[in-house]
């Protein structure tokens, strides 16, 4: 005979519910796993309970190494261009205008243009009866003074008539409608006044527009001496 009390419907119910769940759980332990390589996964690069390879090759100790091999090269011996090396300077002409030197000897340098070639035909010595600062002007030409990396002083200046002509075009090609020029044929002087800087150890003339580099001794070859109040 069947207890109708409630605590026998209370037991009743408890039974029915257990037997659900251990059904429900011997059907989804049989049942076949679902393939998850064709679905979309995320994986993080992150690593967990990492332990140690006592196979893998020491990591190196040195810097350089871990840097690009160029950094490697360096730290090998080899020299970057520039790098501490005072016999590289700074390349010319990108330099600011150093201040201006003042002096009473000075070296009149009477430079030529011909047919596109700078020279030097002759350097003149002058004392000034008063020191005068180096002139500062714009100009495609220059004569610097170099001790080592340092620029001492830098004379831009321009030839007569050529002052206006744009900077010849690398190559023998030309462009049809290319407006005539004089510095091809133009032969013309021009007389700079460079302060005798005592601490310069070199000279070179500078085009600044194409570039061109061109040694001249230091201190220069004197021709003639005089102390005018003007420069010859």
């Amino acid at each position: 005979m069947a207890d109708s009390t409630p605590y026998g419907s209370k037991l009743a119910m408890l039974a029915k519910a257990l037997l659900a769940f251990s059904v429900f759980v011997l059907v989804a332990c049989t049942a076949p796993h679902a393939d998850t390589t064709r679905a979309p996964t995320l994986v993080f690069p992150t690593r967990f309970a990492e332990g140690s390879n006592p196979t893998a090759l020491p990591a190196s100790e040195d810097p350089a190494a871990a840097s690009d091999p160029g950094d490697a090269a360096a730290g090998s011996g080899a020299k970057r261009p520039g790098a501490g090396d005072a016999s590289a300077p700074p390349r010319t002409g990108t330099l600011p205008d150093p201040p201006p030197l003042r002096a009473s000897e000075h070296y009149v340098y009477l430079v030529m243009h011909d047919h596109g070639q700078v020279s030097v035909q002759s350097v003149q010595r002058w004392r000034s009866r008063t020191p005068l600062p180096t002139a500062r002007s714009m100009g495609r030409y220059a004569i610097e003074l170099w001790i080592g990396r340092e620029l001492v002083d830098r004379v831009r200046f321009d030839f007569p008539l050529l002052a206006a002509e744009p900077a010849p075009r690398p190559g023998a090609r030309r462009p049809l409608h290319e407006p005539p020029s004089l510095s091809a044929g133009a032969v013309v002087t021009r007389r700079v006044v460079v302060p005798a800087s005592q601490r310069a150890t070199r000279a070179v003339l500078v085009d600044r527009a194409t570039g061109s580099v061109q040694p001249l001794p230091w201190p220069p070859p004197v021709q003639t001496t005089n102390s005018r109040s003007a420069p010859p």
